[in-house]
C-alpha cells in the first residue's frame, strides 16, 4: 500500500497566538461519491509536525445526523474491500459480495430495517506526531433502508485552522483560508508553512 505524509512547520510566535484563539490544524480527506466532508482528524500543532497515512481504508456506520456540526460516532466498522458490494445487516458489515467498480471504488448496501436511515462513509488511519487515530471517518453519507452509496477516496487533502472544531465533524463551510493538496505519482511527501501574515499555509 502507498504511504504520504504532510509536514506542517510554524514560528514559535505563530504558535502562541494560535493558542489565544483556541484554534487547531484541522485536515479533510476528500473522497467522490457525495455526502458531507468531515474533519478527518485536528490536532495542536507543534513547531514542527508530521501526518502520515497509508492507502487503507475502512467502511463504518452510524446513528449520527450529517447535518453542519454535528460529530460522527463510528457504530460500527470493518476493513474495506474494493470493488466488492458490502452488505450493513443486524449492527454490521456482514457479507461482502463481488461487484463491477472501478478500481479503488467501494459500494455498500443498508438493509437494516429500523431505523430507517443510517450514516456511512469510508475511514482511514492517520498518524499525527507520532498519535495514531485509527479509522477516522473521512465522509458521511446518509442511506435509506435498502439503498445503497458508492464511494472512491481521492488523495487530496485540505488543511487550515479552526476554533472549536474536533475530529470527525461534519463540515457545510469553511470560513478559515484553506490549502488544498494532491498526491500523485512519485508525491507521496509534501510540505507546507503557516504564513500569518496572509493567516494561511503555502508550500516550503
Amino acid at each position: 500500500m502507498a504511504k504520504f505524509a504532510l509536514n506542517i512547520f510554524f514560528s514559535g510566535p505563530d504558535l502562541s497566538m494560535i493558542a489565544l484563539c483556541s484554534q487547531k490544524v484541522v485536515i479533510v480527506k476528500h473522497a467522490a461519491g457525495g455526502g458531507k466532508k468531515l474533519a478527518w482528524v485536528t490536532f495542536n500543532p507543534f513547531q514542527k509536525n508530521k501526518i502520515e497515512w497509508t492507502e487503507e481504508y475502512a467502511l463504518y456506520a452510524s446513528t449520527g445526523e450529517t447535518q453542519n456540526g454535528a460529530k460522527i460516532l463510528k457504530m460500527s466498522d470493518c476493513v474495506a474491500k474494493e470493488q466488492t458490494n458490502a452488505h450493513f445487516d443486524k449492527g454490521w458489515f456482514s457479507s461482502f459480495a463481488p461487484y463491477d467498480l472501478p478500481a479503488n471504488t467501494y459500494k455498500l448496501t443498508n438493509k437494516v430495517t429500523a431505523p430507517r436511515v443510517l450514516t456511512f462513509g469510508l475511514a482511514q488511519s492517520v498518524l499525527v506526531n507520532g498519535t495514531n487515530f485509527d479509522n477516522h471517518p473521512i465522509n458521511a453519507i446518509p442511506v435509506a433502508t435498502g439503498h445503497s452509496a458508492t464511494m472512491s477516496p481521492i488523495e487530496k487533502i485540505s488543511v487550515y485552522l479552526a476554533a472549536n472544531l474536533d475530529s470527525s465533524t461534519v463540515l457545510s463551510e469553511v470560513d478559515s483560508p484553506t490549502i488544498d493538496l494532491t498526491y500523485s505519482g512519485d508525491i507521496t511527501e509534501l510540505s507546507i508553512e503557516y504564513n500569518p501574515d496572509k493567516g494561511m499555509f503555502y508550500p516550503c
